[in-house]
């Protein structure tokens, strides 16, 4: 189905299937952007106590080794103690990059478990598949994204060089503590410069990967009906069930007009039935009422069952318009009902 076609903004339900197949805007150069700037800031802060016990271990080993008998207990000890000297600052700085990178991964995606990504998928081991993407608009967007990641980070790096190279050259004229501490200086100096201007690319291909998602979740006007069918059925099916309720409706009231006490009429566009039992009920009640075909029959069935039919317009229009099924009538009306029951019962020879 061509690209073109998908035109209209994906639904919910859309949106939801996407996610739960993994299916969200995503982008891997975020978390390493962030982690670039999180290690020099560990590197900088936990990792100036770390390069300083290094070098004490390493002036301490170095010192110790001529007068010491090297043996399996002794490396062993050796090991163990150096370890333990340098093992908080390495733990910090491990933790301190894995937290950047679920935390980076939990704002774009949320608490996502995708498990559909999880499965195997053989397809992707075949070779022309491969190819396809490799050469797809997103293999290409790939490659010029690579090229890109190299080009700057080359290009910050030989800059970054160029102009501490007087400082790299004067680095075989110090003592060793020392340039070991001007060169950890210029390594976080680099880590920083790199990551902020992966930051700028990252930011970019996040807001790339949010279109490209957002373009690919469109769809088209059939499949918008589509989903409308299977989540809230099929038009036709439903407005033949409203069609079955509307005449069973009908039919239910239609089966109280044979009890009622009088119809009033529009003449011929309106009709209403009410029923009135003076020992069950606060005032009249409006049992069935129509208009036009509905308002015809009612007036059928009343003369078949002998329900005096009275014309009376105003009437006819307020019971209408203000009174509902199984609904008493207003008090308003009850002076103008009260003169038609009069005349009905009076008709039978009724006494109210």
């Amino acid at each position: 189905m061509a690209a073109d076609d998908r035109t209209e903004e994906p639904t919910g339900k859309r949106l939801s299937e996407a996610r739960n197949k993994g299916q969200v805007a995503k982008s891997i150069e975020l978390n390493t952007a962030f982690a670039l700037l999180v290690a020099s800031a560990l590197l900088s802060g936990p990792g100036a106590l770390l390069l300083q016990r290094l070098m004490e271990l390493f002036v301490r080993t170095f010192t110790n080794l001529p007068t010491s008998f090297p043996s399996q207990a002794w490396l062993f000890n050796l090991i163990i103690s150096d370890l333990l000297l340098v093992a908080p600052y390495v733990a910090l700085i491990i933790f301190g990059l894995l937290a950047t990178g679920l935390t980076l991964t939990l704002l774009q995606t949320g608490l996502l478990w995708a498990k559909d990504r999880i499965k195997p998928d053989f397809s992707r081991l075949n070779p022309l598949n491969g190819l396809k993407r490799l050469f797809s608009t997103n293999g290409l967007v790939e490659l010029l994204k690579s090229l890109l990641k190299l080009v700057i980070v080359g290009w910050v790096a030989y800059s970054f060089l160029t102009e501490h190279s007087r400082e790299i050259v004067g680095l075989g004229q110090i003592d060793f503590s020392s340039g070991l501490k001007i060169w950890s200086g210029m390594i976080f100096a680099l880590i920083t410069r790199v990551g902020l201007a992966y930051l700028v690319l990252a930011i970019a291909d996040y807001a790339y990967q949010w279109y490209q998602n957002k373009q690919a979740l469109k769809m088209t006007k059939e499949e918008v009906k589509e989903e409308a069918k299977q989540t809230e059925g099929n038009p036709q099916i439903k407005a033949a069930i409203r069609s079955k309720q509307r005449r069973m409706a009908i039919m239910r009231m239609m089966s109280k007009v044979p009890k009622a006490d009088v119809v009033i009429t529009n003449p011929t566009h309106l009709a209403v039935a009410i029923q009135y039992d003076v020992n069950k009920m606060n005032a009249p009640v409006v049992v069935a009422k129509g208009a036009y075909r509905i308002a015809e029959r009612i007036v059928e069935v009343a003369r078949e069952n002998n329900v005096p039919v009275i014309q009376n317009i105003p009437l006819a229009r307020a019971l209408y318009n203000n009174v509902d099924l199984e609904e008493e009538i207003p008090p308003e009306l009850y002076v103008a009902m009260a003169e038609v029951l009069a005349y009905v019962y009076r008709m039978k020879d009724k006494v109210l």
